[in-house]
């Protein structure tokens, strides 16, 4: 249900991704991959496509699934304008779901804090608005982001005051420097190639550092139960792990696992509702909330959020 800000160099370059290398795993390389899920809309994607806040849920790309690692992704020529649609991002209403986010990102914050109590430097990739070099400021972190959404960018400095680095990871500002915190949160997801983001960010870590990688979970039980309905399954979405496939990617780029967890959201209960008239006959109850005031001011309330299908893995370098 949530989605940060989004950016990763697309590897291999968007010009080398074509018909005859597109059905290969982005994780393993096998080229034994079957069809998984036709593909929802029949138009080119555009920016608005990829807003954080849409609710079009179950609408992707044509999927396929890996048969050796499990990894199911995007297998169209689409996935070669992801850079392009996400530098054109606007999305108005995100602005307005700030202070819960806010929280989500403070969870983030203490949870790296006690993972890696000596870390002083934080990279987040796809920053978004901001929110979380913000507080990772605020808690004393020399910390910077990145982030392609033009949109967001401005977002950032008018909405908390933080410069954002314009662009994709590896930014020409950062330079050769590593950081002792990298975050990854509902990112990998959105990459056509996540085996060389995830090499990256090895590479930009220092010795002891720590990278914290959010991702949804589609072996995840209530994937299983939602099925092709799932909320994560959205066009924005051009890659799908379970435990199996993100273990393959983990060990492919020489990192290991030294934490893992099913994170916490934290969302108003009017966004929570507006989206579960998706799934649940609650039309009524959210109309009801607009006029009565008692009920207005309940789906105010931030209310924490866990259906356990996203992952959350603290890496570092194995050896």
């Amino acid at each position: 249900m949530l989605q940060k800000g989004v950016v990763a160099r697309i590897y291999p370059p968007p010009e080398s991704i074509g018909v005859a290398n597109r059905r290969h795993c982005w994780v393993c390389g096998s080229d034994d991959t079957r069809p998984f899920k036709d593909r929802s809309i029949h138009r080119s994607l555009v920016p608005q496509d990829f807003r954080i806040t849409d609710a079009g849920y179950g609408a992707t790309l044509g999927l396929r699934r890996c048969r050796d690692c499990g990894f199911i992704f995007a297998d169209e020529d689409d996935v070669a304008e992801l850079v392009e649609l996400y530098e054109k991002l606007e999305d108005p209403a995100y602005e307005e779901t700030q202070e819960s986010r806010a929280t989500q990102m403070e969870w983030l914050l203490k949870r790296a804090a006690r993972l890696c109590p000596s870390a002083r430097t934080v990279l987040d990739i796809g920053a978004g608005a901001g929110l979380l070099v913000n507080l990772a400021r605020r808690a004393g972190y020399d910390a910077v982001g990145v982030e392609p959404s033009r949109w967001l960018v401005d977002a950032a400095r008018r909405l908390h005051q933080v410069e954002l680095l314009p662009g994709t990871f590896p930014h020409p500002a950062l330079g050769d420097r590593q950081f002792d915190l990298i975050f990854l949160v509902d990112v990998i997801e959105h990459v056509a190639n996540p085996l060389e983001l995830l090499h990256a960010c090895r590479d930009s870590l220092t010795p002891e550092g720590m990278i914290l990688l959010v991702t949804p979970d589609i072996g995840s039980l209530t994937a299983r139960c939602l099925g092709h309905r799932w909320w994560h399954l959205r066009l924005a979405h051009v890659g799908y792990f379970d435990r199996q496939s993100l273990l393959r990617l983990v060990d492919r780029c020489r990192l290991e696992v030294v934490h893992s967890c099913r994170p916490t959201w934290y969302f108003r209960l009017k966004y929570v509702a507006e989206r579960l008239v998706q799934y649940l006959p609650i039309g009524w109850l959210n109309r009801l909330a607009e006029r009565f005031g008692p009920l207005r001011r309940l789906y105010d309330i931030v209310v924490p959020v866990n259906p356990r299908d996203s992952m959350l893995v603290a890496l570092r370098r194995a050896g």
